[in-house]
């Protein structure tokens, strides 16, 4: 009876298998831990090498022989790239959303700060702005006073979070908004407000012909009124300002893209979703290529020192993740394998593998991108559903069910999103609704993963019929869903059961020692070579050294 360790150093993760070999290949034990100091690297191997010796001691195990593949990190980067936006003319959309709003009306007028109302002409329409310095209280004498003498105000603006507290006490009815950059909107020539209660849409700041009439546009500015009222549908408020020309606008940013990078487009998770404009961000694009040539990855003989047994070496790491994801009960041979990892997605058919940048990182950059928010929130966020807090000790699923919290979470996260982290629960967005966040999460998987292995599978295996789902992307239900979704109903999709009992993580590590444990002294016989290659490897003699025991190991 022989004892074998697969090793398998991912960019993510390590995972370990422990097999006994006799008449057939028995599964013993397995484990994961984090990768540390990158694949390929050194430091990566000594910690599976500790993995390994604790594994194998906390079952009373004697290691005799491992199947490693050294390989190198398959890297990607992800940026985000801002895009150069719809052009509005001399027309600016201030703000569309506010901390508070109080009124129900439209008002255009010249933009006047509060201290200077007494100078107005009469007659002449103004909006009141206030800018942090001046109080509620101050704020709604001063414009009382202003209209008690003749003064046309049409709106009330204030930087302050006190837009309530200065209309209870305005002797006229009129829109009122805060949180607004007064400073940077005084210049402006013409400024119109509107704001609208209850569920109420906009009314006349998303009518293109209005803009045209109380702007004075000319013809040629009906284009840039078109798009700001369409960019204002969902808002339940807005400040629009017309300056005395077109602001210059940035050079559009370019970036090199590569053949094979994967390009999303944030615009189009947000259609596909049909978000509320405004709720996320949309005016990005967010891409992953390969990274340059890595450094020589650490090979199977300082693993075999490390360990101090012989050490297999398996060149064809895509060989072994088939090998392994086809002990999946249930599975034909046909059926394509897709690793989705951190960085990439590998799809590996028979005889052919494709590697793809775009994975669980590109995800990440585009949730936290979206959201405007830390990646390290948006990695959490974008894993499973959210629950709402309702209040203090109330949370709300994605479901509409309500439970109570044992512990209760700040008051400042009531009317957040949250997601579930290893401190508790996380807030990490108080602009979209459960449902809206479910959309977008949903159709954000589709466009980034799911849009990625179909194009994966369109080069390495036109016309299958079946993809078994591997790696640790595997287990996010709504990724399963994603990638059939895309694939469509003729397409059968599931996750790999390694072994029958290993799940979807250990593919790689157990299919090195089902290959290598087939090979005495490192060669294999042709008979089973020919069985490894059936079963979807792509394997031939010359890709397997034993390191320790065969003139060619190393690594």
């Amino acid at each position: 009876m022989t004892v074998w360790a697969g090793v398998d150093i991912g960019n993510s993760t390590t995972e370990v298998v422990l097999c006994r070999m006799d008449a057939e290949l028995t599964v013993l034990a397995s484990a994961r831990t984090p990768t540390r100091g990158g694949k390929g690297s050194p430091r990566a191997v000594q910690g599976a090498a500790q993995l390994v010796r604790r594994l194998a001691e906390s079952h009373g195990l004697v290691i005799d022989r491992a199947a490693f593949a050294p390989t190198p990190p398959v890297k990607s980067t992800v940026e985000q790239v801002q895009l150069e936006t719809r052009r509005t003319g001399r027309l600016t959309i201030v703000t569309r959303s506010a901390a508070t709003t109080a009124g129900d009306a439209v008002g255009v007028g010249q933009p006047v700060p509060v201290e200077c109302l007494g100078d107005v002409d009469p007659g002449r329409p103004v909006v009141a702005c206030a800018t942090a310095q001046w109080g509620y209280r101050e704020v709604a004498q001063r414009v009382n006073d202003a209209v008690a003498q003749g003064c046309k105000v049409t709106a009330v603006l204030t930087a302050n979070d006190e837009a309530v507290l200065v209309s209870n006490r305005l002797n006229t009815a009129l829109p009122v908004v805060d949180d607004v950059d007064i400073k940077s909107l005084l210049p402006a020539a013409r400024v119109a407000v509107e704001v609208r209660q209850g569920v109420a849409p906009l009314q006349h700041l998303t009518d293109p012909f209005w803009l045209v009439d109380a702007f004075g546009l000319g013809e040629a500015e009906r284009a840039d009124a078109r798009v700001i009222a369409d960019q204002l549908f969902d808002s339940a408020c807005a400040v629009v300002s017309l300056g005395d020309s077109e602001p210059v606008a940035a050079a559009p940013v370019v970036r090199p893209m590569g053949e094979s990078a994967h390009v999303v487009y944030l615009a189009d998770i947000a259609a596909q979703a049909n978000s509320r404009r405004g709720s996320v961000t949309v005016d990005s694009l967010v891409m992953a290529n390969m990274a340059g040539e890595q450094e020589p990855p650490a090979g199977a003989d300082e693993l075999a020192r490390a360990l101090g047994v012989p050490v297999t070496r398996v060149d064809s790491e895509a060989a072994a993740a088939r090998v392994g994801a086809l002990t999946t009960p249930g599975i034909t041979p046909e059926v394509v394998v897709v690793d989705v990892g951190g960085g990439t997605v590998d799809v590996v058919s028979d005889g052919s593998r494709i590697v793809l940048p775009g994975a669980g990182q590109l995800l990440t950059a585009a949730t936290a991108t979206a959201l405007d928010i830390s990646r390290s929130a948006a990695e959490y966020a974008k894993r499973a559903e959210a629950v709402t807090a309702v209040t203090v000790q109330i949370i709300e699923d994605e479901h509409g069910r309500r439970q109570f919290l044992d512990t209760p979470v700040s008051g400042r996260c009531s009317g957040w999103l949250l997601t579930a982290a290893p401190s508790g629960w996380l807030p990490f967005t108080s602009r979209l609704s459960g449902a809206e966040w479910r959309g977008w999460r949903l159709a954000a998987k589709r466009q980034v993963i799911g849009g990625n292995v179909m194009r994966g599978i369109e080069r390495a295996a036109p016309g299958v019929t079946g993809v078994l789902l591997v790696g640790g992307g595997a287990s996010d239900d709504e990724l399963v869903r994603a990638v059939s979704e895309q694939l469509g109903h003729e397409v059968s999709v599931g996750r790999g059961n390694v072994a029958g009992q290993l799940g979807h993580r250990f593919a790689v590590a157990y299919g090195l020692v089902a290959m290598a444990a087939q090979m005495p002294g490192g060669q294999p016989r042709d008979e089973e070579l020919d069985r490894v290659d059936r079963s979807g490897g792509s394997v031939n003699p010359h890709d397997v050294d034993v390191a320790g025991e065969h003139p060619r190991a190393g690594g």
